[in-house]
Parts: structure tokens; C-alpha cells; sequence
């Protein structure tokens, strides 16, 4: 009787051995088999997460290479490790690294700034001066840009730029003051803004001393306030010797 147990224990525990030997070389063939990885170049996360785990595989972002691409849009795989279609193990990982996108920079405000100003902040921004144009308007340096300040432009894009001058010189027409008082007109001129100029005195007989003689410019003639005015005055005779 014993001996026949010994058997039967024996036989259970060969059996036994047979069936975890072969679970384990069972379980090291599939492991151990050979796949091949993948594309998911332009893929989502997500869509390249299932298209991996139908196959057996993981996919982990790899954070530290995103980086700009101008082919494949934002937050889509650009890349992966190990590389499309070459060997890989069931059950391994994939490191893929997305895409941010076209390169784009930001433009800077430009405005009040000189032409050679503006110029220098494109070029430190990757950007490039367009097409300058000049007007008359108050103040002085760029009043305009043709991409406003902090949109989007790709790199070396050009951007148009607008300056004023400062305003236009209002010009008057110079009115007929001959024979009129020298004093009463400075006064007048001045308190308006104008310049006097050089006046001279010349003895004019008949002429009341102050009197208007000539005038620069002259009568109908355009005069701004950039303008000098000059006059030539009647002056009292010089009293005899």
C-alpha cells in the first residue's frame, strides 16, 4: 500500500513540475517576443497610447523634448523611441515627444520709437523691417505697425512700419503793414508765436518815427511760425549838426 502512495505522490508531484515548466517557457515565449514598433509620428497621446496597447506595448510622454515643428501640429507625437517598425519586446514602452507647433514670435510695441530703434528691436526679436512710410501727424516716431503689438508672426517675418514727422507747419499768408506802427505790430506778431527778426531804422521824410517802411516777407507771401520777420522802420531825422 505505501508503495503504491509513493507512486501516486510521485506522479502528482512530476505532473505537477511538467505543468509549471511548461506554464513558465509559455510565459517567456510570449514575453520574449519579438514585435515591431509602431508609427505614431502625427498621432495623439491617446490614439497612440491604444494603437500600443493593442499590441502589447506602453506609451510615456517624454516632456523634456517637445519641441517646434512646422509640419505636425501642436500636442501630436514628432517623434518616438525606439523608432518605427524596429524590434521591440511585449510589454515595453515607447518615449514619444510631441510637437509645440510652428515657431512663432511675439511682436514687441514699437510705438514712439525712431525708425533705427524700431529696426534693431525686430531684428533682436527674429523679426525684419517692412515697408516705412512717413506722415504729419503730433509727435514723433512710429505711430503705426503693420502687426499689431503682441500678435503672433512667424520668424523673419517683415513688419510695416508708420512714422510722423511731427505736425504739418501751418502757414498764414503775411498781411500789408506798411505804415503801420512798428510796436503795435511786434506785439501783436509776438503774442501769437511768431520770431522778429532784424529791424532796421531808415530816415523816411513824411513818415511818422515807428512806422512800417518794408516787410519780410512780404504782403500775400505764405509765413509759418518756423518764419523770421523782419522790418525796415521810419526813423526820427537826426537832428542838424
Amino acid at each position: 500500500m505505501g508503495g503504491i502512495l509513493g507512486r501516486v505522490m510521485y506522479t502528482l508531484i512530476l505532473a505537477a513540475v511538467l505543468v509549471a515548466a511548461a506554464w513558465i517557457s509559455f510565459s517567456r515565449f510570449v514575453l520574449g517576443k519579438s514585435l515591431e514598433a509602431p508609427d505614431l509620428t502625427k498621432l495623439s497621446v491617446e490614439d497612440a497610447s491604444a494603437l500600443a496597447a493593442s499590441r502589447g506595448l506602453r506609451v510615456t510622454v517624454d516632456v523634456a523634448r517637445a519641441d517646434f515643428n512646422e509640419e505636425i501640429p501642436p500636442h501630436r507625437i514628432r517623434g518616438q523611441v525606439p523608432l518605427p517598425r524596429t524590434e521591440v519586446k511585449a510589454g515595453q514602452t515607447i518615449r514619444v515627444h510631441l510637437s509645440l507647433g510652428p515657431k512663432t514670435i511675439r511682436v514687441p510695441e514699437l510705438s514712439g520709437m525712431t525708425e533705427r530703434t524700431a529696426s534693431l528691436s525686430l531684428t533682436r526679436n527674429g523679426l525684419r523691417e517692412g515697408a516705412v512710410s512717413v506722415t504729419r501727424l503730433p509727435g514723433t516716431g512710429v505711430v503705426a505697425q503693420g502687426i499689431a503689438p503682441g500678435a503672433t508672426a512667424p520668424p523673419e517675418a517683415t513688419v510695416d512700419l508708420l512714422l510722423t514727422r511731427g505736425s504739418p507747419d501751418v502757414a498764414y499768408v503775411m498781411p500789408d503793414l506798411i505804415g503801420r506802427d512798428f510796436e503795435k505790430v511786434r506785439a501783436a506778431f509776438e503774442a501769437r508765436g511768431f520770431r522778429i527778426g532784424g529791424v532796421k531804422g531808415q530816415a523816411y521824410e513824411g513818415a511818422a518815427a515807428g512806422t512800417i517802411l518794408r516787410q519780410y516777407p512780404q504782403s500775400g507771401y505764405p509765413v509759418t511760425f518756423k518764419d523770421t520777420l523782419s522790418f525796415v522802420v521810419a526813423m526820427s531825422e537826426a537832428p542838424p549838426a
